[in-house]
């Protein structure tokens, strides 16, 4: 399984990085319709600093493969449609959460707490069938202790903190699509 063990120096908060997900140009179609989403999830570079251990723990797929098989396949295609088909069905890809399913299972040192962060919106209502979150209903979350805030949305800059870190990891990158996860204990 794909994971690197990072200090808490290596991860770059910014509050406006909660921001980036309404602008002029972009509105994310989560954002203000889920607990774990802003405006309503909250800023944690305080709370994380208290964590003493941090692995980036991570998936990757082979697009560029991907793409030569699909345009095999269907030649008409274009290599932007078969690229944002993927990514669409990549958002409900179990791929990051196994890969943190097995990092959390093998990881045997003793903790109080941990704190887990995947990406993208949480999931967990799609994936136990309860249907769409309970946000915009004004009912409260269903899950609440499940609840899965991504590391964008409690104002991780994901791309500067991978991109620093030196690692065997080509970000961004036109070959391989990544997920990134954090998990951190104290």
């Amino acid at each position: 399984m794909p994971f690197i063990q990072i200090r808490y120096e290596d991860i770059y908060f910014d509050p406006k990085v909660q921001k980036m997900c309404v602008s002029p140009a972009f509105t994310c179609p989560y954002y203000n319709h889920t607990w774990s989403c802003p405006p309503v999830a909250p800023y944690l570079e305080e709370e994380v600093s208290t964590y003493k251990q941090f692995f980036l723990v991570y998936s990757k797929f082979d697009l560029e493969t991907y793409i030569k098989e699909m345009k095999a396949k269907h030649p008409r295609r274009s290599e932007m449609r078969i690229r944002n088909s993927f990514y669409m069905k990549s958002m409900y890809h179990n791929d990051l959460e196994t890969e943190m399913e097995e990092f959390l299972h093998q990881y045997q040192s003793p903790y109080e707490k941990r704190l887990v962060l995947y990406d993208g919106s949480c999931k967990v209502c799609y994936s136990k069938k309860d249907g769409k979150c309970t946000y915009d209903s004004g009912n409260p979350c269903r899950h609440p202790d499940e609840k899965r805030y991504s590391m964008e949305a409690v104002g991780i800059e994901v791309i500067r903190t991978v991109i620093s870190l030196k690692a065997d990891i080509e970000y961004p990158s036109n070959k391989y699509n990544y997920r990134f996860g954090l998990a951190c204990f104290k």
